[in-house]
């Protein structure tokens, strides 16, 4: 295990997600993980408690560290080490081609803490993971090149120059700000970094490096992953699912359904009966909607989507306000249609049950493209839905047992929670 791989460690096992060495309960935890791994437990906490007392002088000491006297005073606490003592040091060290590669680049980046310390925590982020959110963007830049994390560095330390966040419906997270403004090696790794905040909880790909680029964006105070302009905004990765998951409606669907030639086969054979006389699987729904309906006698067609309708408002719990927002959107002749309106109008139930005023949905997670790709919408609930419309996201197959799908950008299919 590194030093960096320790320290996050440490903070994830710490209570406020940070340690803090004069807290017993930290360098208690820290001694377990100490012990586990084999190091010199009592040496390591000697050190510990050496430096934690030169951090408290220097706190207490009348001098600053940049008058001439305050260095002079640190330097004798430390040892009176220069950097021309640094530089001696680096020499007697037997460093091989890939060390001196890792040090160099983490000599270099030593100064980026601070300003990403000073965005993070003027993104509005609590005082329990600012410093460790800091310390993990600094780590996963390190290895870039110095020229590239300078330039960041600068983006950060400019607040006035910095950008907002753009709200057009599709862009793409790797390439959203000029390379002019902050590097794409820089963007590439902060926009797939994920963590977890104070309690635990996963913070999704993008989210902070979202927070640390645009001045617009803080961490949220309610019911968002962050904010926008003050308002909440809510990032799915993909796939994602929108809110409660979806009840299984078999029995509903052969009961409302049977006397239109819908009918799940029963003994889990995957298949549905529909009105054309051929079966189809589960999720192809859409397509059996669509060939039933082609179908039908004209004057069955009305009932047959004013019992779509009842499904959907009141056994998939999507509402009644969700279903009218796409329902008339829907033609019933195109599987592609149904396919595409019915997610939304969960969409919809989603972001009006929260309260979102931002969505947001990027290809970043397990078993996708990771390419950055993402689309926006902002406003009301049916403008967001709007928003989303026009972009070419998708959504997981409908099925009887799923008319709440997730949103994503790969072919999602079936997933084994909706067999």
């Amino acid at each position: 295990m590194t030093l960096d791989e320790l320290l996050l460690e440490w903070s994830y096992r710490s209570k406020k997600g940070y340690p803090e060495v004069g807290n017993p309960s930290d360098i208690h935890l820290l001694r377990e993980i100490l012990t586990e791994l084999g190091l010199p437990t009592d040496d390591i906490l000697d050190e510990l408690e050496a430096i934690q007392k030169v951090d408290e002088e220097e706190e207490t000491s009348p001098q600053t560290k940049d008058s001439d006297d305050g260095i002079g005073q640190l330097r004798t606490q430390l040892g009176s080490h220069s950097k021309k003592d640094i530089i001696e040091l680096v020499n007697k060290l037997d460093l091989d081609e890939k060390q001196i590669q890792k040090l160099y680049h983490r000599v270099s980046n030593f100064t980026s803490y601070k300003p990403i310390l000073q965005s993070i925590k003027s993104s509005n982020y609590k005082d329990s993971v600012m410093k460790r959110y800091s310390f993990e963007i600094q780590s996963i830049i390190e290895d870039l090149s110095p020229k590239d994390n300078a330039q960041f560095i600068n983006y950060l330390s400019n607040p006035k120059d910095q950008l907002d966040f753009p709200t057009d419906n599709t862009g793409n997270l790797k390439t959203i700000v000029p390379t002019d403004k902050v590097p794409a090696s820089v963007m590439s790794k902060i926009m797939t970094h994920a963590t977890q905040d104070e309690g635990r909880k996963g913070v999704g790909m993008g989210e902070v490096g979202l927070a640390l680029i645009f001045k617009n964006i803080t961490d949220s105070d309610g019911k968002g992953d962050l904010a926008l302009n003050g308002e909440e905004f809510e990032i799915k990765g993909d796939p994602a699912t929108l809110g409660d998951k979806p009840q299984k409606l078999e029995n509903i669907i052969n009961t409302k359904m049977k006397s239109y030639g819908i009918e799940v086969e029963p003994g889990g054979s995957g298949k549905i009966n529909h009105c054309s006389g051929e079966k189809c699987m589960k999720s192809e729904f859409a397509i059996a909607l669509a060939s039933t309906y082609d179908n039908l006698n004209k004057e069955d067609k009305d009932g047959f989507k004013s019992t779509v309708k009842d499904i959907l408002i009141n056994d998939a719990g999507l509402g009644e306000n969700a279903v009218d927002s796409s329902f008339n959107k829907i033609k019933f002749s195109s599987a592609e249609s149904i396919q595409k309106e019915i997610p939304l109008m969960n969409l919809y139930r989603y972001v009006a049950d929260k309260e979102f005023k931002h969505f947001l949905a990027h290809d970043f997670g397990a078993g996708a493209a990771s390419t950055g790709k993402y689309v926006y919408a902002g406003g009301t609930p049916q403008e967001i839905v709007d928003g989303i419309r026009k972009t070419d996201v998708k959504f997981q197959k409908l099925s009887p047992n799923n008319l709440r799908p997730r949103i994503g950008f790969q072919e999602t299919g079936m997933l084994e929670e909706d067999q």
